[in-house]
């Protein structure tokens, strides 16, 4: 099941890179509403040619975790990630389910104690995670670029 997952996420983000990427920076194609990562840091892992990283990957610890969005104005709320500003709830992760954390930032409502969320993709919908959710002991995640 994980690799059907994974196989799933990698189609996905090889669509959206052919689509969206112009040169070594990873970049999101423009209609997805997807935040870019920063230029010169890292793209995702299949720009990464040949690297078996599990890095990127990660799941969550809590059950029923929204992952938001803003379908009027996605501007606003990838420009600093919140409850408030991200309104839309396009899905929802639980425990064992594998999401790829395409980059990070911090935002404008801090949850838990961790300021940042995470853009995520996951292989029916993506969006804004609250960091504090996801499984991983530090608030910064490793291996993933910083958002715009």
């Amino acid at each position: 099941m994980k690799r059907i997952r994974y196989a799933s996420v990698a189609a996905l983000l090889a669509l959206g890179i052919t689509a969206g990427t112009a040169g070594g920076a990873a970049a999101a194609p423009a209609e997805s509403g997807r935040p870019a990562p920063r230029a010169g840091e890292p793209g995702p892992r299949e720009e990464r040619q040949g690297e078996e990283s599990g890095q990127r990957t990660f799941t969550t610890w809590a059950a029923k975790v929204n992952v938001r969005h803003n379908e009027a104005d996605p501007a606003r709320c990838n420009a600093s990630p919140s409850v408030p500003r991200c309104p839309d709830a396009r899905g929802q992760v639980n425990p064992g389910d594998s999401f790829e954390a395409w980059c990070q930032k911090e935002g404008s409502q801090t949850v838990g104690g961790n300021p940042y969320w995470v853009y995520v993709i996951t292989p029916g919908f993506e969006g804004w995670l609250a960091g504090y959710y996801v499984g991983h002991p530090d608030d910064v995640l490793p291996d993933t670029p910083w958002c715009v």
